[in-house]
């Protein structure tokens, strides 16, 4: 919901709102921008409101009107309305303000229920001509959701044994969830994309973090209780070339095809909208880190001292791209989770570096948005999976990249890279490489383990050690070479059988 209501304040950027407006507000000035507003969320009664008030304006949006037209059989939602101070500065740009409770509710019949609160208060400056806010800081406190998962109803005969449920009964509760967070900052700037769209760059904390998660299992069945909490995490993001204004023009016309009638009747304009909203985006990025995280069960606590997270993701475009870079650090269990031996050489740090790339984007949406067909029983039909692949991949095959990456642990270290190509039907072509040290510190806890729950792990241990090869600094190392139709070999030894040769 505050990316519902983010998109709300969105509408602001894309107004063609003329700089001329005079000051102080205006009856005429606050009729011009309720037109701007109402070519996105429509002339519905209630909707839009913008009222002068000295030398400001004050803009309400109320959800509920349009939200009243979503057929209460799929979802009931509501909003709280949204209040925002606008100033023109006279300079091409106006000032955005809030200081507001934000409220909402989402229940999609037998399946899901979701409340939450917080409140919000935010400063910006919105520029005419880069059509997107300049700067804009918030600040939301007490952030509070409830969510209430729903499943299939269950029932059990006079035997114990599951039986068909009667044809009214209620569905059956999975998951009840609490989520709260103290305060949560995001401070966001934007600047003119190279290549069109804006930039958008954000760099965001919070602090104290709790979630309690019930977990039932069966009809009758005692919940299970986990909880989360943390002291907060940071991070930053960047959109790149963020099309905004196209999705939002999708926005407008969902509310001004309001049923499923109107859309399906409709569908060529969604097409023409869909298409002109791509790629999205350029690129978009994203850095957080998570501190001193403790996971209370029903067998103890774990923790981690230190989670971090990076993700890349290119738009709907023909180089796409996608990254992800993990690193886990100080993992805790509880006493008496795992045997004593495996205490000693748990892994204190994980990193994990993923890049994909040589992939298709744009081909697959444009397919996607041409060939749907929403009066047809199964609106893809005219789909095949075989296109789809051929859109995604044209040449047969996306490059996977492994950077460097570690397992460490007390007395050992664990590295590994790859470089592959691999696509449906085909085996992977390319190369990776496996460094250790310290492989004596693992092989002497598990030789000292008892052997029924130890000796296969030690055998595997010992034949991959007599598959090494000496290294830098006595590492023992596994170079893994995947030529194309050709044997998988490990320091140039062939594993497994010979590829099958061709057909002629």
């Amino acid at each position: 919901m505050l990316y519902f209501r983010q998109g709300l304040v969105a509408l602001l950027a894309l107004g063609p709102v003329s700089a001329a407006w005079a000051v102080p507000a205006t009856n005429e000035g606050a009729a011009r921008l309720t037109g701007v507003l109402q070519t996105y969320l429509g002339a519905t009664e209630g909707v839009v409101s913008v009222t002068p008030q000295g030398d400001s304006y004050q803009l309400t949006i109320d959800p509920a009107p349009l939200l009243a037209q979503v057929p209460d059989a799929r979802a009931q939602i509501t909003v709280s309305p949204l209040t925002y101070t606008l100033t023109d500065n006279g300079d091409g740009s106006w000032g955005v303000s809030e200081d507001q409770v934000l409220s909402w509710s989402v229940v999609v019949p037998k399946m899901f229920e979701q409340k939450g609160t917080t409140k919000v208060q935010s400063t910006g400056i919105w520029d005419e001509a880069l059509k997107g806010f300049r700067e804009q800081k918030a600040v939301m406190t007490d952030y509070v959701i409830d969510s209430v998962q729903y499943g299939p109803p269950e029932a059990m005969g006079p035997d114990g044994m599951p039986v068909a449920p009667a044809p009214d009964a209620e569905p059956q509760v999975i998951s009840r969830d609490h989520q709260t967070t103290a305060r949560m900052e995001v401070e966001m700037t934007g600047t003119a994309g190279k290549a069109g769209g804006v930039d958008q760059a954000m760099a965001f904390t919070a602090t104290d973090l709790k979630q309690s998660q019930e977990l039932v299992f069966g009809p009758g069945g005692a919940p299970m209780l986990i909880e989360v909490s943390a002291p907060g995490y940071d991070g930053k993001g960047l959109m790149a070339g963020a099309r905004s204004e196209g999705v939002l023009s999708l926005l407008a016309w969902f509310v001004a095809h309001p049923s499923e009638a109107q859309i399906k009747q409709s569908q060529d304009g969604l097409r023409d909208r869909l298409a002109a909203a791509m790629p999205l985006w350029d690129e978009l990025s994203l850095e957080m880190a998570i501190r001193d995280m403790k996971i209370g069960s029903p067998i103890g606590e774990f923790g981690l001292a230190s989670a971090t997270l990076g993700l890349g993701l290119s738009g709907a475009v023909p180089d796409g791209r996608l990254a992800e870079k993990l690193v886990l650090s100080g993992l805790t269990v509880p006493e008496g989770v795992l045997p004593s031996w495996v205490a000693p050489i748990l892994p204190q740090e994980v990193s994990l570096d993923f890049a994909a790339s040589d992939f298709d984007l744009a081909a697959p949406a444009k397919l996607l948005i041409e060939s749907f067909d929403l009066n047809a029983e199964e609106p893809l039909a005219k789909l095949s999976p075989q296109q789809m692949q051929q859109a995604l991949l044209p040449d047969g095959k996306a490059t996977l990249k492994l950077a460097p990456s570690q397992i460490k642990g007390d007395g050992y270290q664990i590295d590994y890279r790859a470089d592959v190509a691999v696509g449906p039907g085909a085996a992977p072509v390319g190369t990776a490489l496996i460094s250790a040290s310290g492989l004596d510190t693992l092989e002497s806890a598990l030789a000292a383990a008892p052997q029924d729950e130890a000796a296969q792990p030690l055998m595997m241990l010992r034949m991959a050690r007599a598959m090494s090869k000496p290294g830098e600094g006595g590492d023992a190392v596994w170079d893994i070479q995947m030529p194309e139709g050709g044997q998988i070999s490990v320091n140039g030894q062939p594993m497994g059988p010979p590829p099958a040769p061709p057909q002629q």
